[in-house]
């Protein structure tokens, strides 16, 4: 099983000086919980996954005890969320990604996924620039 014969080629991308506001407006327009952050060259610099989002707006506190949530006030979502709107996306992307080739055996796919708890996994040319990508959905499929 190859990766050329699961990956999908129509990847939602993103720019790294974008904003988290329209990030998210591309997500959800997209209704992708996943977007690869390319360069210029459209070669992959990053990941924004909605899992970091969700992350990035839970304050501190919650995080080690969620059980605190249930006091929280009406519009405490909003506030943090407020806070991370003007940030780019390069500020919260994971740099640390497994770039796959369509030459790769699923099993690797699978490997890195499971490694990085990454749901999505670019993959790229020989000269390093984005062709494709491999999701969870692109591995169950594999093993079906």
């Amino acid at each position: 099983m190859w990766v050329k014969n699961y990956m999908f080629k129509s990847v939602c991308t993103i720019a790294p000086n974008t904003t988290i506001a329209d990030a998210i407006k591309f997500m959800v327009k997209n209704k992708t919980n996943s977007i690869i952050v390319v360069d210029d060259k459209n070669k992959p610099v990053g990941v924004l996954s909605s899992y970091t989002l969700v992350r990035e707006v839970v304050p501190a506190y919650l995080k080690s005890d969620p059980m605190f949530s249930q006091f929280g006030k009406e519009g405490t979502l909003d506030k943090y969320a407020h806070k991370i709107k003007e940030k780019t996306v390069e500020d919260l992307m994971h740099r640390d990604f497994h770039a796959l080739s369509e030459e790769d055996a699923m099993i690797e796919a699978a490997s890195y996924s499971i490694q990085a708890e990454r749901r999505i996994l670019p993959v790229v040319d020989a000269e390093g620039k984005l062709i494709g990508a491999v999701t969870r959905t692109c591995i169950k499929n594999a093993l079906h």
